[in-house]
């Protein structure tokens, strides 16, 4: 079977499993398709490279390739590949702390079953300590347990000041609605919630020693479970009692006391009075999260790593305010979920997770996930630094290289992952992130000099008939364009491309203005010289969107701008062209036409 297979099709691209959910990263491929390209692409032995390992999904793929479970070995089929299964060497290059701590934890042997029983004590311990702070008692006045919170924020009416919580403006049920319109019920003054001033309150910092302003929040409903029933209720004194007891405990164990450096992802709105990292918590899940680390010492040092994993799985994604309620169609009550992919950001109405219970659960999640590839004979080396000078790698040494850089002004991983990083006590050096940023003055040709830097070492390391597949995802055409510029200066060319299908979008995805549904992604081989840079021929976009629409009609695709916009790309790519359009400009002629 030719590898033309793998790039005819929609490739598709689950975000689910063990190996997956084990950690929650910004704009992941799960590692069972990687490992289909890998198998594809080259032979037991060969070695393959990641210049942007993020959390070491193409090393988990490396391990798959040696002995590949059952889902994969279909998918393989499913796509007609031509796969040969066995054991390879990865070398992935992984600038940020949090991204290369994930990948060697993964991708490193463990004894699951000494994970298992350390983690259960782990949890056991950090009960038996503080696990009072999670008590609370039921509708019928019997002992229970929190499962999570919903708090509000207080709004303070424009006109006369009045304080009211966002809750008791905003929620409303049968049906289950969250109203944007803010009503004074004292003077009658009207307008829109997002526009109305939010209350603040001076309280005693006990990790600064001293006295600060932060957002007033109150809590409006408790859910807790009693044995096997699950319940919820109003706040009650013992509740408010519960709070002023924790408000009182000295913090003994580890909390980093560092302070932000906001970047990209400041809001003067929902940021207000958080200026250290700790403001993130509630008291509660600070000392929860605090304890945790802490107690990881009295494990084995073999699965230390392990332990610091499982906390931080659950650390930024739900054990901070950035944890919230959504609503979804014939509902009755809110949907909690964890913290928004891609952003900082803090709703009206943050809810305080037990995470405690949280990691019971995920305790088997990331089991799992260690077990899935533990009889694996492939080999997986992380290096955190970056790949613009891969000076590991000697001249002909990777037969393959699988990668998906970071997609422009598409997400500040290192601002994203400060939250988890203080922990681990090293933060990422910002300077040699390849990334579009305002706050850190890089622009498109920056980033397309650091692009370019990195593949010529892909083109200096690669063997001569070694490919590299790049999976890459922008709305803008400039960004495009540099990213096209960068490997054609590298000495590299698409031999062919395709789209990569994401069943679920990232959240930048399905919420920005601007989308671009599915993933381009390009097979790059080393160029001849002489190659022109740019083919200078004109091409009339309306006639490429019809062939497009035409092709997708045949195949029974469902006729969806944002698909078109990448395959007009993939035409783009594979005829040396530059994307010539924003995909915002690209729609509007797509609406004309369709």
């Amino acid at each position: 079977m030719p590898i033309e297979n793998l790039y005819s099709e929609a490739f598709p691209s689950k975000r689910s499993g063990n190996l997956y959910s084990a950690f929650s990263y910004p704009t992941k491929i799960s590692p069972e398709v990687i490992a289909v390209f890998i198998a594809s692409h080259t032979n037991p032995g060969d070695v393959v490279l990641d210049t942007f390992a993020g959390s070491g999904t193409t090393g988990l793929a490396t391990l798959l390739c040696s002995n590949p479970p059952e889902e994969v070995i279909d998918l393989a089929k499913k796509m007609n590949a031509p796969v040969k299964w066995g054991p390879r060497k990865a070398v992935l290059y992984e600038v940020s702390t949090l991204g290369s701590f994930v990948s060697k934890t993964m991708c490193t042997p463990i004894d699951e079953d000494l994970f298992l029983s350390e983690a259960e004590k782990l949890i056991k311990r950090v009960e038996k300590k503080i696990g009072w702070m999670y008590k609370t008692i039921d509708p019928e006045g019997n002992e229970g347990v929190i499962r999570h919170i919903i708090w509000s924020e207080i709004l303070k009416c424009n006109n006369c000041g009045h304080e009211v919580s966002y809750w008791d403006n905003s929620v409303g049920f049968d049906p289950l609605v969250i109203s944007s319109k803010f009503v004074c019920d004292r003077c009658g003054y009207t307008g829109k919630t997002n526009a109305i001033k939010r209350s603040v309150e001076e309280y005693y910092d006990q990790i600064l020693n001293k006295k600060t302003v932060r957002k007033k929040r109150i809590i409006k409903r408790i859910y807790g479970q009693t044995g096997n029933k699950k319940w919820f209720r109003d706040p009650v004194d013992e509740d408010y009692q519960l709070l002023s007891k924790i408000e009182d405990v000295p913090y003994t164990s580890f909390v980093p006391v560092e302070k932000i450096e906001w970047g990209d992802l400041y809001r003067s709105g929902y940021h207000s009075g958080i200026s250290h990292i700790h403001h993130f918590y509630t008291n509660r899940n600070l000392h929860i999260i605090s304890n945790l680390w802490e107690m990881i010492k009295y494990a084995p040092e073999s699965v230390r790593d392990a332990l610091r994993f499982l906390v931080l799985s659950y650390n930024s994604s739900h054990s901070t305010l950035m944890t919230r309620v959504v609503v979804k169609s014939n509902q009755k009550d809110f949907v909690i979920t964890g913290a928004q992919s891609g952003v900082l950001y803090i709703s009206n109405l943050p809810v305080e997770k037990n995470i405690l219970l949280g990691l019971k659960r995920k305790i088997k999640t990331i089991y799992k996930a260690f077990k899935t590839t533990s009889e694996s004979r492939s080999t997986v080396n992380v290096i955190n630094r970056s790949s613009t000078n891969m000076i590991d790698l000697n001249n002909h040494s990777v037969n393959y290289v699988f990668t998906d850089p970071p997609f422009g002004d598409y997400i500040p991983y290192s601002e994203i992952n400060y939250l988890n990083e203080v922990w681990l006590g090293q933060v990422t050096n910002k300077e040699d992130e390849a990334i579009v940023s305002e706050a850190q003055k890089k622009n498109v040709y920056s980033y397309q000099s650091m692009m370019e830097k990195v593949f010529r070492e892909i083109a200096r390391v690669l063997t001569n008939k070694g490919n590299a597949t790049v999976v890459f995802h922008s709305s803008r055409a400039d960004i495009w364009r540099a990213l096209q510029r960068a490997y054609q200066k590298a000495g590299l060319k698409v031999k062919l491309s395709s789209v990569l299908d994401k069943l679920q979008g990232s959240f930048k995805q399905v919420t920005s203005n601007i989308t671009v549904q599915g993933d381009p992604l390009l097979l790059l081989e080393k160029k001849d010289t002489g190659v022109k840079e740019f083919n200078s021929i004109n091409i009339s976009v309306e006639e490429q969107i019809e062939n497009i629409i035409k092709k997708m009609k045949v195949k029974n695709e469902a006729i969806k701008k944002e698909r078109v916009f990448s395959r007009f790309i993939n035409f783009c790519l594979e005829n040396n062209l530059e994307v010539p359009l924003n995909a915002s400009e690209f729609y509007q002629i797509v609406h004309r036409m369709v």
